[in-house]
């Protein structure tokens, strides 16, 4: 049932090209991971995670601000607006922008680097591309490198990196936030859930109201002292159609006929969470004892550092139904301190592949090139700063890329979704999650009143 207005919570893509990523996958994904933040700002046991007192509202300010500051007017300098543009449409053609001196900021032999600094100026977000970027030093600052690497004739790697200031919060203070939201329903019934979430969280549910549903949120205390939770989510994206109609219908186009489905497990095959999200409605699964994550059935055990996560993906681009099953992915909890908290996930395993009938007589065997080796790699961390530099996080990336038809074609049809993320679909996301981001400050500060 709809709350008052919304009492209310991506896809492992490694596969893909960073700009199909970023444009397709990651805009009309952002919300839903919004979404996931609000739920942490609205249990008071999560936000808590920060620590008490003056620090833990600077950390909170900080954090929150610093996401809602990224979202703000968009201002790119001209060297990035045009290299963005040629390396989007040279994902899986690294040769038609390989050579373009003017999409780079440094080439050395076979390797093109782009530099890019983004950070807050006159009350917008202003991403410019230069050599010699400097690291992040204070919230929202960020530092994005992308390198292609020549491996052949046909076959390039992809590398980006992005570190973002978060400020003052250490990276335990963070992960404890996010341990504390996979718990969060410990000891609660759906009534009593939902009553703390609207208490907790009335800005953030009334900015996310625009867009999702909360229809269950139903918290289960078992016999061993473990909780069960499912959560239901309906995303209405006709709701944004009064304030936000450019995005209301790229998210209609592109996210409401898109499914997934991510389960992880452990080696032995038990799983430990797992999401769908079908026909405009995601489903998550999840127990937990102690504020840990524990097996969905069976005897309760810690969660290991590693772990395999199967995904299968699937988008409408346009006539036809694109996408993959059975991506196995190994993830690894690979960094656990107060100086760096990090997650690698690797794909060394091509998927099954759903693609057009018209591309069956095409060579596939490049869709197996990203896999080789050591594979397709993505890596999240959490880095505390030396001295007054802020926490940062960290997102590197690497994919091999070996060209043919089939992968022209693929790029083709991403090319539309791009096409249409015009310049007022970015205008109306960007301000929306600038207010979601904005509300969850607000939020926090509530539960973290001194």
């Amino acid at each position: 049932m709809p709350l008052q207005p919304l009492q209310t919570l991506g896809t492992p893509l490694t596969a893909f090209p960073k700009s199909t990523r970023a444009r397709l996958i990651r805009r009309t994904t952002g919300s839903t991971i919004a979404l996931s933040l609000v739920l942490a700002a609205s249990c008071r046991d999560s936000i808590s995670g920060f620590g008490a007192g003056v620090r833990a509202r600077a950390s909170s300010d900080q954090f929150f601000g610093g996401l809602a500051d990224r979202h703000l007017e968009l201002v790119r300098n001209a060297k990035y607006e045009y290299a963005r543009v040629q390396i989007s449409r040279g994902a899986l053609s690294p040769s038609r922008v390989f050579d373009d001196t003017a999409a780079w900021t440094a080439i050395s032999g076979n390797v093109r680097l782009l530099e890019t600094f983004g950070a807050v100026s006159d009350a917008k977000y202003v991403m410019s591309s230069h050599r010699g970027v400097s690291a992040p030093a204070k919230p929202a600052d960020a530092r994005h490198l992308t390198t292609l690497s020549k491996v052949s004739d046909s076959q390039y790697q992809w590398d980006t990196s992005v570190d973002f200031g978060l400020g003052s919060a250490h990276p335990n203070d963070i992960a404890l936030v996010i341990t504390h939201l996979l718990a969060a329903g410990e000891g609660l019934n759906e009534r009593e859930a939902r009553a703390e979430l609207a208490k907790s969280a009335p800005h953030a549910s009334a900015t996310l109201g625009t867009l999702f549903t909360l229809d269950s949120l139903h918290p289960v205390s078992l016999g061993d002292g473990t909780t069960a939770v499912t959560v239901v989510i309906s995303i209405k994206s006709e709701q944004l159609k009064a304030r936000f109609p450019a995005y209301s219908e790229y998210v209609h186009k592109y996210l409401d006929p898109s499914r997934f489905h991510v389960a992880v497990s452990d080696r032995s095959g038990l799983t430990y969470f797992d999401a769908t999200a079908k026909d405009r409605l995601l489903t998550v699964h999840l127990r937990s004892q102690n504020g840990h994550l524990v097996p969905l059935a069976g005897p309760s055990k810690p969660i290991p550092d590693t772990l395999v996560i199967l995904a299968d993906f699937t988008a409408k681009l346009k006539i036809f139904n694109v996408g993959f099953h059975d991506l196995s992915l190994d993830f690894v909890n690979s960094a656990r301190s107060d100086q760096e908290r990090a997650w690698t996930v690797t794909a060394r395993k091509e998927p099954h592949w759903n693609l057009p009938f018209i591309t069956a007589r095409l060579i596939r065997a490049p869709l197996r090139f990203p896999f080789a080796g050591e594979g397709a790699l993505f890596r999240m961390a959490l880095r505390a700063g030396t001295g007054d530099q802020p926490t940062v996080l960290v997102r590197q990336s690497r994919l091999g890329v070996q060209e043919s038809a089939i992968l022209k074609f693929i790029n083709s049809l991403s090319s539309t979704a791009m096409d249409d993320f015009g310049t007022r679909v970015e205008h109306e996301e960007n301000q929306w999650l600038h207010e979601v981001f904005i509300a969850l400050r607000d939020d926090a500060r509530g539960v973290l009143t001194p």
